[in-house]
């Protein structure tokens, strides 16, 4: 009896060793592979910065620096609507600089700017030479408001997306709708107005110039006095009231209009979109 119990405590205090040496041997392991690995890592952090900066010194004698990369051209398209002074001006570009250097995402956004630019494109064509592509924003309507400069009424023109225009210098004005009765109305060349029924207005002359409509009406004035509707008078006098909403139904109905005129071989001379059923129209004497 007492035999086995001495063995049973030798055996337990041999195991108790043997696990102890066991955990203090894996700790050491642990430590050298955590030390190593630190190491291995500072290593890599060092080659990496020497890389980086020799890369940078390396592309800065190459690229950076060197002379056969300085901007000595700037195309633009279209040719002749802006200037290359006005461009340059604009995204504050200047000949001999670097074109590795150049921020085009930057210079696309300062030359958006414009009043006359809608968007912008901007290429590099190495060694020397900047691309400029300008896509124009279009006038559609004329109108006169208050200078927010000068304090002065003055004709200005809107493209489709409502933003302000200013006539160039020396250009031959041409021949566009005018837009009437938004009153003191403060214009600044490349503001964007805020109005719904200025944009429902602009909305509804594009729908008539892109139709089959555009053969049949040629619109004069655009009136914007009642909140509610828009009257569009025609170069042969002819009045056309619209709501503000629902343009495609209610340009489906003016057509219907026309073709019950034309068999009657009567003149349209105002006709009322506003209400929902019947559409009162006369006709011209």
């Amino acid at each position: 009896m007492n035999r086995k119990h001495r063995t049973r405590t030798r055996q337990k205090q041999i195991n108790i060793l043997h696990t102890t040496t066991k955990k203090r041997h894996s700790q050491k392991q642990v430590t050298q592979v955590v030390v190593w690995g630190t190491l291995v890592l500072a290593m890599i952090a060092v080659l990496g910065v020497g890389l980086n900066f020799g890369i940078n010194l390396l592309l800065k004698q190459v690229l950076y620096t060197n002379p056969r990369y300085n901007l000595s051209e700037i195309d633009i398209e279209p040719k002749g609507r802006f200037t290359e002074y006005a461009i340059r001006q604009a995204a504050n570009l200047e000949k001999g600089q670097n074109l590795w250097t150049l921020n085009l995402p930057e210079i696309t956004k300062d030359l958006e700017t414009l009043p006359y630019v809608s968007s912008a494109k901007v290429e590099r064509h190495f060694p020397d030479k900047l691309t400029i592509v300008i896509r124009e924003r279009v006038p559609v309507v004329k109108i006169v408001g208050l200078d927010s400069d000068l304090g002065t009424r003055e004709p200005f023109y809107l493209d489709r997306d409502c933003f302000v225009l200013k006539p160039r210098e020396n250009e031959t004005a041409p021949v566009l709708p005018e837009i009437i009765g938004l009153t003191n109305a403060e214009l600044e060349p490349g503001l964007q107005l805020d109005q719904p029924s200025l944009t429902r207005a602009l909305q509804i002359l594009y729908a008539i110039n892109h139709s089959t409509l555009n053969t049949t009406i040629d619109i004069r004035t655009i009136n914007l006095s009642d909140p509610l509707s828009i009257t569009m008078v025609t170069t042969q006098d002819m009045s056309i009231r619209f709501q503000l909403d629902n343009i495609d139904e209610q340009l489906r109905r003016l057509k219907q209009v026309f073709e019950y005129a034309d068999n009657l071989q009567r003149t349209v001379h105002t006709v009322d979109l506003t209400p929902n059923r019947n559409v009162p129209i006369t006709f011209s004497e």
